[in-house]
C-alpha cells in the first residue's frame, strides 16, 4: 500500500496499480461525486482513491464558490467537501449547497478533527471523515451515504466503447478489489474489469475465476 502526502500529513492509502488503466474496462457506481478541496494534490489523490473503488467522480472544485457553481451545473449526488478553504469555507458552502440542491448529500473530508468542527459539520452534512482516517473510513462512509453496496454498475468495453449496466453481488468476505474476466456480447471481445465480487447478472458474461491482485 502506498502513502500519499496530503495537506501536510501522510493520510490516504492507495492500493498499488495492477496495470495501465487504459487496459482495464471502466466500471463505475451510479452515484456522482464532486470533490471540493483547495489543494490540487489532495483533489488528485482523492480522485484516484475513488476511481480505484469504482466511484464516479463528475468534477472537482477548489473553493466553496466554485463548488456551488459546479453543483448547479453537474448535479452531483454527493459533494466531498473540505472545510478550511480560502474565501467561502466548507461550512458556508454546505449551507448554500443544501439550499440550491436539497437532494445533494454532503460528506466533509477535512484535517480538522476537533469536536466543535464535527458538531457544526454534522448540522449540514451527512458524513464526516478526518483526512487522517481517509484510507479506512472514506469509502465505507461514501457507500453508506450513497445508500448502495455497489450493486448496479456500468461497464464500458475498451474496444467498442459500448456502455451497459451490470449487477454485482457484494459479499462482506470480499474485502479486496479483484480482477474479473469479462466478455462483451456486442463486439465479442474479452477484457478485464475491477470488481468487488462476482458478476451475477447483466449483459456482460463472466469468464474464468476471480484473480486477487498480489500484495493487497
Amino acid at each position: 500500500m502506498d502513502r500519499i502526502w496530503c495537506d501536510g500529513a501522510y493520510t490516504t492509502l492507495l492500493p498499488p496499480r495492477l496495470r495501465s488503466r487504459s487496459q482495464v474496462g471502466r466500471l463505475k457506481l451510479s452515484a456522482k461525486i464532486l470533490i471540493v478541496d483547495d489543494q490540487q494534490a489532495a483533489r488528485v489523490t482523492i480522485r484516484e482513491l475513488l476511481d480505484w473503488h469504482s466511484f464516479q467522480v463528475c468534477g472537482d472544485a477548489k473553493d466553496g464558490t466554485e463548488a456551488i457553481a459546479k453543483v448547479i451545473e453537474l448535479k452531483p449526488d454527493i459533494v466531498l467537501l473540505d472545510i478550511n478553504m480560502p474565501g467561502m469555507n466548507g461550512i458556508a458552502a454546505a449551507q448554500e449547497i443544501r439550499r440550491v440542491s436539497p437532494s445533494t448529500k454532503i460528506v466533509f473530508l477535512t484535517v480538522h478533527d476537533a469536536p466543535g468542527f464535527k458538531v457544526e459539520a454534522r448540522v449540514w452534512g451527512h458524513g464526516f471523515v478526518p483526512k487522517s482516517a481517509a484510507g479506512t473510513d472514506l469509502i465505507p462512509t461514501l457507500q453508506r451515504v450513497a445508500g448502495t453496496t455497489a450493486n448496479e454498475m456500468t461497464v464500458e468495453c475498451p474496444r467498442c466503447k459500448v456502455r451497459q449496466k451490470i449487477h454485482v453481488a457484494v459479499r462482506p468476505e470480499f474485502a479486496q478489489m479483484g480482477i474479473q474476466y469479462m466478455f462483451c456480447i456486442n463486439c465479442e471481445s474479452e477484457f478485464d474489469v475491477k470488481v468487488p465480487d462476482k458478476i451475477v447478472s447483466g449483459p456482460f458474461q463472466r469468464r474464468g475465476q476471480m484473480i486477487l491482485p498480489r500484495n493487497l
